[in-house]
């Protein structure tokens, strides 16, 4: 990286897997060439960061997309960079299953530098996709007005030797990382302002104890959101955030009915092709029920899914004005990870 210059290079694309690396060479190699449109940097070993000042900040004017993917905890490389036309920032952290979760998955706000913090957010998308049989992704994006999305990503390296562990390890894994995900956008400075808010999910609780756990805290997430154009849940345990309106035993989940926000659209996806269950439909039926005694009701309530449950637009009709089904599945295209 010291001997090379490319004066008309946009795109550039690093790889350093099997030593430690010193950052300062990439800087080095990055401020010599402000022509960069695209950089997707992936490191997996440890970083050396000695020799860099906790200062300094490479600025890359023309970048459009950057990505950083590492293997080691921590940002440690973003704070160093700048890409201030970038419509599509990416800062993912990676390792196998068999290490535990990292206490910082996520970054607190003050960290990244605000090169990645932009001034509003209109939209935050989270939600978990399966790639293959190989990874498991857990993406945190935050989209910015004129289309702008940082994606904050932790992604779990399946080996074939780990298919055999125990569901309640894999459990475990799921409700240590959804944990950081809720705090890091409770804890986003603007998350009052955010319009639209969509997660996605197909994971469903096994263990009770586990699952009260992180209802309360999905309760808990709305007390901190502003009003919402749009609420987006295509998720396969739909318990999980419609639990205030869910008798669950040895919990205080019920008390956090009035938490939620107005909220003009609820859009709900059901990948399934059997009807949602009685409980679920008695959930969605008390939220939309809540919000309307409340004084702040939906204006929409819009289904995507194969088989819609009996009844369900009647026992709608008297808390919302418009009820509408489709068969159109929302795939995981239609979010807004990277």
């Amino acid at each position: 990286m010291n001997h090379f210059t490319f004066p008309n290079l946009t795109t550039f694309e690093f790889s350093a897997v099997d030593k430690r690396f010193p950052v300062s060479q990439l800087l080095n190699f990055l401020e010599a060439l402000p022509t960069l449109q695209t950089v997707r940097i992936r490191i997996k070993e440890e970083l050396l960061l000695g020799d860099v000042p906790p200062e300094r900040v490479v600025v890359l004017p023309n970048a459009e997309v950057f990505s950083v993917t590492q293997g080691e905890p921590g940002y440690r490389i973003a704070p160093h960079i700048s890409c201030p036309s970038a419509r599509h920032i990416s800062l993912v952290r990676e390792q196998d299953f068999e290490v535990e979760v990292p206490q910082e998955i996520f970054p607190a706000w003050n960290t990244i530098g605000p090169q990645y913090t932009a001034s509003t957010i209109d939209k935050i998308a989270f939600g978990i996709t399966t790639i293959g049989e190989d990874l498991v992704s857990f993406s945190l994006s935050f989209l910015s007005p004129g289309s702008a999305t940082l994606e904050l990503g932790y992604r779990v390296i399946m080996g074939d030797e780990d298919y055999d562990e125990p569901a309640s390890e894999l459990e475990w894994k799921y409700t240590q990382v959804l944990s950081h995900a809720l705090e890091a956008i409770r804890r986003h400075p603007l998350l009052s302002n955010i319009k639209r808010l969509h997660i996605w999910d197909r994971h469903r609780f096994y263990n009770p104890h586990q699952f009260v756990s992180m209802a309360m805290r999905a309760a808990g997430l709305f007390r901190f959101v502003g009003p919402l154009e749009e609420l987006v849940l295509d998720i396969d345990d739909l318990r999980l955030f419609l639990s205030p309106f869910l008798d669950l035993p040895g919990s205080q989940v019920s008390t956090e009915r009035g938490t939620f926000p107005s909220i003009k659209e609820l859009i709900i996806a059901e990948h399934s092709k059997d009807p949602f269950d009685e409980e679920c439909v008695a959930a969605i039926i008390g939220f939309v029920r809540s919000q309307h005694m409340r004084g702040v009701p939906f204006e929409r309530v819009v289904f995507h899914m194969k088989s819609s449950p009996a009844g369900m637009a009647e026992r709608l009709e008297p808390w919302v004005s418009a009820v509408g089904f489709s068969e159109e599945i929302v795939s995981t295209d239609d979010h807004d990870s990277i």
